[in-house]
């Protein structure tokens, strides 16, 4: 691949090694990727990208665990939110918490740390909300890491404890991937 690689030099060449030839073709887009999974007060392992029936918009916007056959991305950051209703929340992901993310049947990303506070108050991430409602954390990739087309993605989050303190009723963990991408563009009117 060469040196100075950069991003987008490393989407077009994992989409033509892949046998995507039309990858020059296809229209540049930012792009984020989400989905909400339920947190309860005894579970302390979460997927992502797993089950898609019965989410709304809100939830998750996508149908299946794979991008489209003409749709790549590239991921520059990792956003990871508690959310809950109108009521205050116990912030449960205090402890040690790990991100794994899977693209196909490899692990990209192995036990990446995202801790929202620890005992001493010392963060890694900036957080960018911090109230009642919710906690969301904020991870950079220093890394781009390619998300081919029609490769399957999945997402597990590792925490330390879990959410004793609160009832799960309209909880949700919210996992997104923010980057750019590729969209299939004709380049012709249909």
């Amino acid at each position: 691949m060469g040196f100075n690689l950069t991003p987008q030099k490393k989407l077009v060449s994992v989409n033509q090694n892949l046998g995507n030839r039309a990858i020059s073709m296809q229209q540049a887009t930012s792009r984020e990727i989400f989905d909400t999974v339920a947190y309860t007060t005894t579970s302390t392992n979460y997927d992502f990208f797993t089950d898609f029936s019965a989410k709304s918009i809100f939830e998750t916007n996508l149908n299946t665990n794979k991008l489209d056959s003409q749709e790549s991305m590239v991921i520059n950051e990792v956003i990871l939110t508690q959310e809950r209703g109108a009521a205050s929340i116990t912030n449960f992901l205090t402890g040690h918490t790990v991100l794994s993310i899977f693209v196909g049947n490899t692990q990209i990303l192995k036990e990446h740390p995202m801790v929202f506070y620890a005992s001493d108050s010392f963060q890694w991430f900036p957080i960018t909300k911090a109230s009642g409602d919710g906690f969301t954390l904020s991870a950079p990739m220093l890394t781009s890491i390619v998300i081919p087309p029609q490769v399957s993605i999945k997402a597990t989050l590792r925490a330390e404890t879990s959410s004793a303190a609160d009832s799960p009723a309209d909880y949700g963990l919210k996992l997104v991937l923010k980057g750019y991408g590729t969209l299939f563009n004709p380049s012709t009117s249909l």
